[in-house]
C-alpha cells in the first residue's frame, strides 16, 4: 500500500509534457488505486473471515445453551455491524477533519450552500451528482465497503459467483456505450471501473490466507501479464491519451495492478526490516496521505515551480508528516469512542 500510494503522488505531481519513458510511466502511475483496491480487497476477506469465525464460536455456545437457532441471525447481525464499524471508523473519522477543512471556507465564501456543504461533507455528494474528482476515492471505497460482505457471502456459499468479475467488465463496457447506463452512470466511470479489480482482490483473499504458493510456472506467468498489459499502458500515454475512452485503459489496469501486487509482494519479502520500514510507514497513513497531499500540499509546492523531483520529494515529504499526526488525533479521538 505504500507503494501504491507513491505511485499516486507521482502521478499527481505530474510535470510538463514531453512524451519520454519516464512521464509515460508517471502517468502509469494512477494504477496505484487499483494495487490499494487490489490489496483492500484482500484484506476485507481476511476482516471478514475473522469477524465470522468469532460469531460463530459465539453462536454456537448461544444455541447450545438456548437449544435452537433463534440467536443465529442475531449473531449475523452483530458480525456485520462489526464489519462496517470497524471499516468505517478508519475512514469516516479522518474524512470528516479534512472534509470540514476544504469545504466550509467554501460554505463561508458563498461558494457552496448550506445544503451542498452538507451533503459534501456527509458522503461528498459532488462526486455522485457530477463527478467532482476531490477526494472521489473516500465515497467510492465507502459504497464498496458497503457491498463487500453481501458479495463475500455470496462467494462463500456459491463459488462459481467468482466469476462476478468478469461480468463487472462487462458493465464497465455497457457504461460507456449503452445509452440509458451512460446517461445514468456514465460520469462516474472513474468508481465503475474500479468495480472488478475491488472484487478479484475479494476472490484472492481465501487463497492468501491459505498461503497457496505460486509455482516457478505461474510466476513467468506473471511476469508476462506484466510485461503485456505495461507496455500497453505506457504506450496508451504515450501520444494517445484523448484518442480513447478512459476506461479502456483502466481495464488493462486490472491485469497491471495484479501482476505488479504479486512481483512488489516478492520483492519485498527478503526486504529488510529497516529497508522496508519507510514503505510501511506510508502504507499505515496511505488515506490520510491521500486525503492531505493533492489539495494542502502539491497545490502550494507547485507554485514554487522547483521541478519534478523536488516537488515529488517535498510533497511526499510533507504528506507524510501531516498524514501521520491527523492518523494519530484521529486515533486518539476514536479510541475514546470505540
Amino acid at each position: 500500500m505504500g507503494a501504491a500510494m507513491l505511485m499516486v503522488v507521482l502521478f499527481h505531481v505530474g510535470g510538463a509534457r514531453h512524451d519520454t519513458l519516464f512521464y509515460c510511466l508517471s502517468r502509469c502511475g494512477n494504477v496505484g488505486v487499483d494495487v490499494f483496491l487490489f490489496l483492500s480487497g484482500i484484506g476485507l476477506w481476511f476482516s471478514w473471515s475473522k469477524i465470522r469465525s468469532k460469531s460463530r464460536v459465539k453462536d454456537d455456545g448461544l444455541r447450545n445453551d438456548a437449544g435452537g437457532d433463534a440467536t443465529e441471525g442475531r449473531a449475523s447481525l452483530k458480525s456485520l455491524s462489526a464489519f462496517f464499524r470497524r471499516r468505517y471508523a478508519r475512514v469516516y473519522p479522518a474524512w470528516l477533519v479534512v472534509a470540514c477543512i476544504f469545504y466550509l471556507p467554501r460554505f463561508f465564501d458563498g461558494r457552496l450552500s448550506a445544503l451542498d456543504t452538507a451533503l459534501s461533507i456527509a458522503i461528498n455528494w459532488g462526486f455522485w451528482q457530477h463527478d467532482e474528482l476531490t477526494f472521489w476515492f473516500v465515497p467510492a471505497i465507502m459504497a464498496l465497503y458497503t457491498v463487500a460482505p453481501a458479495y463475500m457471502e455470496l462467494i462463500r456459499r456459491h463459488p462459481e459467483c467468482r466469476l462476478m468479475p468478469v461480468a463487472a467488465m462487462v458493465l464497465c463496457v455497457l457504461v460507456q456505450y449503452w445509452p440509458p447506463l451512460h446517461s445514468a452512470v456514465g460520469h462516474i466511470e472513474i468508481f465503475t471501473s474500479r468495480i472488478p479489480i475491488f472484487l478479484i482482490g475479494i476472490n484472492m483473499g481465501q487463497a492468501v490466507m491459505e498461503r497457496r504458493p505460486i509455482k516457478r510456472a505461474g510466476w513467468w506467468m506473471v511476469l508476462a501479464i506484466f510485461a503485456l498489459s505495461a507496455l500497453a499502458c505506457v504506450n496508451f500515454e504515450d501520444g494517445l491519451r484523448g484518442r480513447f475512452p478512459l476506461f479502456l485503459e483502466r481495464m488493462v489496469y486490472i491485469p497491471l495492478a495484479v501482476s505488479m501486487s504479486l512481483l512488489l509482494a516478492r520483492l519485498m519479502e527478503p526486504m529488510p526490516r529497516w529497508a522496508g520500514a519507510p514503505l510501511a510507514f506510508v502504507g499505515a497513513v496511505s488515506l490520510e496521505i491521500y486525503l492531505i497531499h493533492a489539495q494542502f500540499v502539491l497545490l502550494p509546492v507547485q507554485r514554487w515551480h522547483l521541478g519534478y523531483w523536488p516537488t515529488a520529494i517535498a510533497v511526499v515529504a510533507a504528506s507524510a508528516l501531516l498524514g501521520w499526526l491527523l492518523h494519530k488525533a484521529v486515533g486518539i479521538v476514536t479510541s475514546k469512542i470505540y
